[in-house]
């Protein structure tokens, strides 16, 4: 995954960055370019300058496609349909077989909820559901923006134990939680369309997350 002077009016100032594995954060207060990267990288938007590239194609090629999955801060799901048939939709497009479904609704804890109709389901229960239709498969590549701002503390743990045992690929995700930090490979910090730093976690929070007020104080503006 490159992004090379990747731009958007209003949004986004020249960001580059290359990834080539593992599990990498975004951090940075509403509107520091965070979700506009994510949508950029998925070819949801088109960038004003510069050029992003998966697999070396361009986000929009259809190549790449089958090969990333994406989800926005509020993915659409229909509120008519059942949970399972949210799945199903989710498998017959992708083309996988029944274990694939079978792995994500097991992941994501989704077996008492398989009847209910999506406008039934509670803020965590469709993002569950959104989770497990966008990564069935294990696509190489996850594009997540703030995936767990509405889960419970359970769900958190479920989705993360899944990106931790993804075995290769890269994960770029959006932090809602500044304790989730500790969990990426890597860390962006973005303020402002910039990226303010890029480094491993330990390198950013310190050690004993001793760098977490300057973090505070710094991106969010207020005190930790």
């Amino acid at each position: 995954m490159v992004a090379e002077n990747l731009s958007k009016k209003g949004r986004l100032k020249e960001v580059t960055l290359q990834v080539a594995g593992g599990v990498v954060g975004l951090l940075g207060p509403n509107g520091a370019g965070k979700s506009t990267l994510l949508a950029l990288l998925a070819g949801r938007l088109k960038p004003d300058g510069g050029k992003a590239a998966l697999f070396s194609h361009a986000p929009r090629d259809p190549r790449v496609l089958p090969l990333r999955a994406y989800l926005p801060q509020t993915p659409r799901l229909f509120p008519h349909l059942r949970a399972l048939e949210v799945l199903e939709g989710a498998r017959r497009v992708k083309g996988l077989g029944q274990e694939a479904l079978e792995e994500a609704l097991e992941r994501m804890g989704l077996e008492g909820l398989l009847g209910k109709r999506v406008g039934e389901l509670s803020g965590g229960q469709r993002q569950r559901l959104a989770l497990a239709a966008s990564l069935m498969g294990d696509p190489p590549v996850w594009l997540l923006d703030e995936p767990t701002a509405a889960l419970d503390p359970r769900g958190r743990e479920r989705f993360w134990a899944w990106v931790e045992g993804k075995k290769e690929g890269v994960v770029l995700v959006a932090l809602h939680h500044v304790e989730e930090a500790q969990r990426a490979d890597r860390l962006l910090l973005l303020k402002g369309g910039s990226i303010l730093e890029d480094g491993s976690p330990r390198g950013i929070l310190g050690s004993m997350g001793e760098r977490l007020s300057w973090l505070m104080e710094v991106l969010y503006e207020e005190p930790a």
